[in-house]
C-alpha cells in the first residue's frame, strides 16, 4: 500500500470563498518569510523595505479577517457554531500576532548595528511560526468549513456571501487584492474570475482589471489569459 491508496479527493464546491484569496495570502506569507531570511542585516534600505512589506501583509490579513467576520461568521454561527467559534478565536490570535510582527519589523528597520542580525533572525523565526499556524487555519477553512458551509446553505447562498464580501471592499483595496491574487492563481482560476467580470461587470471595470493583470502577470501568462477570454 502506498500513500496514494488512502488519498481522498477534496470535496468540490460550486462557489469557493477561499481559493483565490488564500493563494495570494500563502504567496505573501512565504515571500515575507523568505525575504526576512535572506535580507542583509546591514542594508538599511532592505530592512526598511522588509518592514513595509510586513506591515502591508498584516494589513491585508486584517482586512481579510474583517470581511470574513462580517459576511461568513454570522452564517457559521447559525449553521456551524463550533467551527465558527474556532475561526473567531483564530482571528483574535492573528490580530495580536500580526501587530507584534509589525512592531518587530519596525524594530529591525531602526535597529542599532549591534542588534540588527539577531533581531532580523527573530523576525524570520516569528514570520515562519506565524505562517505555520496561518496555514493550518486556511486548511480548516478550505477542507472542512467550505464544503460544510455550502452543504448547509446551498451554492446560491454561498454566492450571495461572496458578493457581500466583494461589495464591502473599497476600490483601492480591491486593486491591491487583485494585484496579489492574480499572479498566485492558475490560468483556469484567472479565466473564471475575469470571464465573470467580462460577462457581468461594466466594460470599464473589466478593462481596468484586465489592464491591471497586464502589469502583474508575466507577458506569456497575460497572453494566455487574453486568448482564453477571446481577446487575442
Amino acid at each position: 500500500m502506498t500513500a496514494l491508496d488512502t488519498f481522498e479527493v477534496p470535496t468540490a464546491v460550486v462557489e469557493d470563498l477561499y481559493r483565490d484569496v488564500h493563494k495570494a495570502i500563502r504567496v505573501g506569507l512565504f515571500t515575507a518569510t523568505a525575504t526576512a531570511g535572506r535580507t542583509d542585516p546591514n542594508d538599511d534600505a532592505a530592512r526598511a523595505g522588509l518592514a513595509l512589506s510586513v506591515r502591508d501583509l498584516v494589513d491585508f490579513l486584517d482586512q481579510h479577517a474583517e470581511h470574513e467576520d462580517g459576511a461568513v461568521a454570522p452564517v457559521l454561527e447559525v449553521h456551524l457554531p463550533e467551527l465558527g467559534e474556532k475561526i473567531t478565536e483564530d482571528h483574535r490570535l492573528f490580530e495580536g500576532r500580526g501587530a507584534y510582527l509589525v512592531d518587530l519589523a519596525d524594530a529591525v528597520a531602526e535597529a542599532h548595528p549591534d542588534d540588527r542580525r539577531i533581531l532580523l533572525h527573530a523576525l524570520y523565526l516569528d514570520l515562519a511560526g506565524f505562517t505555520s499556524i496561518y496555514l493550518a487555519h486556511q486548511d480548516i477553512e478550505e477542507r472542512t468549513i467550505m464544503p460544510a458551509l455550502e452543504a448547509a446553505v446551498g451554492p446560491e447562498q454561498t454566492f450571495a456571501i461572496h458578493q457581500q464580501i466583494l461589495a464591502g471592499i473599497a476600490p483601492d483595496d480591491m486593486a491591491r487584492a487583485l494585484a496579489m491574487m492574480l499572479p498566485a492563481m492558475n490560468l483556469d482560476d484567472r479565466t473564471d474570475m475575469l470571464s465573470g467580470m467580462q460577462a457581468g461587470a461594466p466594460p470599464e471595470v473589466f478593462q481596468g482589471v484586465f489592464g491591471l493583470a497586464s502589469t502583474v502577470l508575466e507577458p506569456a501568462d497575460h497572453a494566455a489569459l487574453a486568448r482564453r477570454l477571446g481577446l487575442a
